[in-house]
């Protein structure tokens, strides 16, 4: 017999071999002995936690004849012939390639067979979420009142993506995400049957980078394993950590102190140093962003609650702690606000490297002037508000007595002065074009394109985006083909409810008659607002209102 990779070696045979899912077993074990089989179950998780190999022991346990403690014993005529995966008394299907109604059809005619040699006949429907209404609808009937031998065994990774009516016929279980300890050991067991060594610091780096998923981790063991082999030597983390593509921790806390530090140059050069050496920019976005929320979390616990929720030693616990209080948890929060934004950019960028030192050079910006970066946001927004009418004058305060004058009489009511409807689209393009911009975001792809683009005018329906020279030509040349303008066109004329068109154009390339629209535009900005002061100046800007129509 050939290889067998790691995780179908261990896949777990008997509920005792399982690891992390002690709740979830024990009331499997439970129904066994006791004999109250449910005729539907829903296994819900993440992947790689343990759901589909629970479903098989469970479907060979409810078969065997003679179980022991809830197991599977393994020896009877019905376990071995289980194991061997050649009995017709449990089927495995996968829904997504079989989601059609067709399929659920043809399984509610095999529904009406009973077992051939087990008491039970067990179907298992692997990511059942992705089958079709029609299917689910199919399904409904029979998973409602199914023949006495029949159980149905769901499992799916988004549990939330079933109709109401599945979910309520079926018994839930939630498998969690596995320790990483427990994962730990688990591997180390397996390690000592192989008579291999391994360092504490790779297998605890293995179980980080799982995530959580027993298979995961045995995954990543086989690819190292089979590393060290070519080395001729054990398991190291440094051996770990070229597989992965990864940081070590080290590399981690010297970028974070460059970035605490604001030293750009420093921090450009260690991102200079990863990729010489090979490493993911996605993987190491990642592993900065984890290690920006530990520092956060280090800035608010003491050393044994981080070590707790870390998964880590008290020493390093310490490190973080150590590391947080060199700055502030605010600018900690921005950072991990900034490395998340630029892994989501990645997606989409051309170059990903650009987005992470873009993401780098922020973090290291001083906070005065990221106050003053906050500030210009906030007037710039003021601004669009007040060219398009939102913001209001407050209402006129009431007199407790009018003063006696021998001027003619006054008027009882404030002066209402309407302020003239901005003539053409341009006066609200803005809110039209980040309108437009949620609608794309149904399309990622081309809404990676337009965010990078800046709106420079939106006169008469014509809207006009700009790109920077240096990176924009690949934007303005896909923008520009009819499909993609198109879309976007679509998208503003449904915003504005007018005919709209659409243009991309390189920074530096729009003609002069768009720049002397908007400087005309500016100029009758300026005016208006001239002509309202004086109004203001001739009647007291307590007796005049201002309304839009």
């Amino acid at each position: 017999m050939g290889y067998q990779a790691l995780y179908r070696r261990y896949r777990p045979a008997r509920f005792e071999d399982f690891v992390g899912q002690e709740a979830v077993i024990k009331t499997l074990r439970s129904q066994i002995m006791s004999g109250r089989i449910a005729h539907a179950y829903l296994f819900c998780g993440t992947r790689g936690t343990g759901k589909t190999s629970t479903a098989k022991v469970f479907a060979r346990a409810v078969n065997c004849e003679h179980p022991e403690n809830g197991d599977p014993c393994g020896v009877c005529p019905t376990c071995k012939a289980l194991a061997e995966e050649n009995s017709l008394d449990i089927l495995e299907i996968d829904a997504a390639s079989n989601n059609g109604v067709d399929e659920i059809r043809d399984l509610r005619e095999k529904v009406k067979y009973p077992p051939q040699t087990g008491r039970y006949r067990v179907y298992i429907i692997d990511e059942v979420h992705m089958l079709s209404q029609g299917a689910f609808n199919a399904l409904l009937k029979t998973l409602e009142e199914p023949p006495a031998y029949v159980v149905f065994i769901l499992a799916t990774t988004e549990p939330q993506k079933l109709p109401a009516t599945i979910l309520s016929r079926c018994q839930r279980f939630d498998f969690g995400r596995i320790p990483a300890h427990q994962i730990i050991e688990r591997l180390h067991v397996a390690l000592e049957e192989g008579q291999i060594q391994a360092e504490d610091a790779a297998l605890a780096r293995i179980a980080r980078a799982a995530e959580g998923g027993m298979r995961d981790a045995w995954s990543i063991m086989d690819m190292c394993l089979s590393y060290a082999q070519e080395e001729d030597g054990g398991l190291t983390e440094e051996l770990v950590l070229r597989v992965l593509g990864a940081a070590d921790k080290s590399f981690l806390f010297a970028f974070a102190d460059k970035l605490i530090d604001s030293d750009a140059a420093g921090a450009l050069a260690l991102i200079d140093e990863m990729m010489r050496k090979g490493r993911e920019v996605q993987v190491f976005v990642r592993d900065v962003s984890a290690h920006l929320r530990a520092l956060m979390l280090a800035d608010i616990c003491d050393e044994v609650q981080l070590s707790s929720l870390l998964e880590v030693t008290h020493e390093d616990a310490a490190e973080y702690i150590a590391q947080a209080r060199r700055t502030s948890h605010t600018r900690l929060m921005r950072m991990l606000d900034l490395f998340l934004a630029s892994e989501t950019d990645m997606k989409w960028a051309a170059q990903p490297r650009f987005a992470l030192e873009t993401a780098a050079l922020r973090a290291c910006a001083p906070e005065e002037s990221l106050q003053v970066e906050a500030l210009v946001a906030r007037v710039d927004e003021l601004e669009r508000k007040l060219r398009e009418g939102v913001v209001t004058a407050a209402p006129t305060p009431k007199s407790a007595k009018a003063a006696p004058s021998d001027a003619p009489a006054a008027q009882t009511e404030a002066l209402e002065i309407a302020k003239e409807a901005p003539q053409g689209p341009a006066a609200d393009a803005e809110r039209i074009w980040q309108d437009a911009m949620r609608q794309a975001k149904q399309k990622p792809q081309l809404f990676g394109m337009l965010k990078f683009g800046r709106l420079v005018s939106g006169d008469n329906g014509l809207f006009t985006v700009v790109y920077p020279r240096a990176t924009g030509g690949a934007y303005v040349k896909m923008l520009s083909m009819a499909e993609k303008n198109a879309e976007v066109a679509d998208y503003l004329t449904k915003a504005a409810g007018y005919p709209c068109t659409f243009r991309a154009a390189i920074e530096g390339t729009v003609q002069e008659s768009d720049k002397a629209i908007l400087a005309a535009q500016e100029e009758a900005q300026k005016q208006a607002e001239n002509s309202l002061n004086k109004v203001f100046d001739m009647f007291g800007r307590e007796n005049v209102r201002v309304k839009d129509e």
